[in-house]
């Protein structure tokens, strides 16, 4: 399986050279207007905030954009000549779709860091921002709540892709070489799928686990951003019934692998 990672990964290679060149490039153009700032007093707090948060929706979007990629992608090996390569390896089902995972786990760790290193150091180049954020930033990091809360997002994320592509091979094994009829079964696969687990995950809340919910402070190092230091609760039952149903797509998927898949 590793060695499908390396392949894969060299294969956007140019990609990532171009997303994180096109993202340091913002980073380093955003810090030059704040250093050019410094002479300037009238500047303020919260014109400062905006700059570092617009940066954060930029990471977003790469996020994002990568995700697709790692879609298309995967269809296009289902449908395409690349398909006899890939599934002509000597490698199971849960190889192949683990794989994909592993690239979807460090797009998302590269996104993390990325725009976490970005945010910080525009945030400590920020007039009005950067003597509140250079006490804090250290102890921010080694918040444990907010690398909970990172995980749990990374689970969800995983889970959601995992119904993707088991979207996508269900599409195949119904429709064979027809890629645009696969496509629209994958889509309804999908919106079926998860408005059933919305459903499930609402009644169930409503029901049998009312009040049921997670505790975190993700922010309690970061005191200059007021009500946000607050506790924050986060659904419990839901997001680990989603994880569930991630699990089970994952083995589904991987089966379908082994014994539908024709290509």
């Amino acid at each position: 399986m590793w060695k499908l990672v390396r392949y894969q990964l060299r294969g956007r290679r140019l990609l990532y050279t171009i997303g994180l060149i096109s993202m340091v490039a913002l980073t380093l153009y955003q810090a030059t207007r704040f250093i050019g700032m410094r002479d300037n007093p009238v500047q303020s707090a919260p014109v400062s905030m905006s700059v570092p948060m617009m940066m954060a929706f930029y990471w977003v979007l790469f996020y994002g954009v990568m995700t697709v990629i790692n879609i298309v992608t995967y269809t296009q090996d289902l449908y395409g000549d690349t398909g006899y390569l890939v599934f002509g390896l000597p490698l199971r089902g849960a190889e192949v779709l683990g794989s994909r995972i592993t690239l979807l786990v460090i797009d998302t760790v590269v996104t993390l860091l990325g725009g976490m290193t970005s945010v910080i150091v525009l945030a400590c180049l920020a007039p009005g921002l950067s003597q509140q954020v250079r006490p804090y930033v250290g102890r921010f990091l080694l918040t444990g709540d907010y690398w909970v809360m990172c995980l749990g997002v990374l689970a969800v994320i995983v889970s959601f892709m995992s119904i993707m592509f088991f979207g996508v091979t269900f599409g195949k094994t119904l429709t064979n070489s027809k890629k645009h009829l696969g496509s629209v079964f994958s889509a309804l696969v999908v919106i079926a799928v998860l408005w059933a687990s919305a459903q499930l995950g609402t009644l169930l809340e409503m029901r049998l686990f009312e009040g049921v919910h997670l505790t975190l402070s993700p922010w309690w190092n970061l005191p200059f951003l007021g009500l946000g230091t607050q506790p924050v609760q986060f659904p419990l039952v839901s997001p680990l019934m989603f994880v569930a149903l991630g699990v089970l797509a994952f083995a589904v998927t991987s089966w379908l692998m082994d014994r539908k898949l024709n290509l």
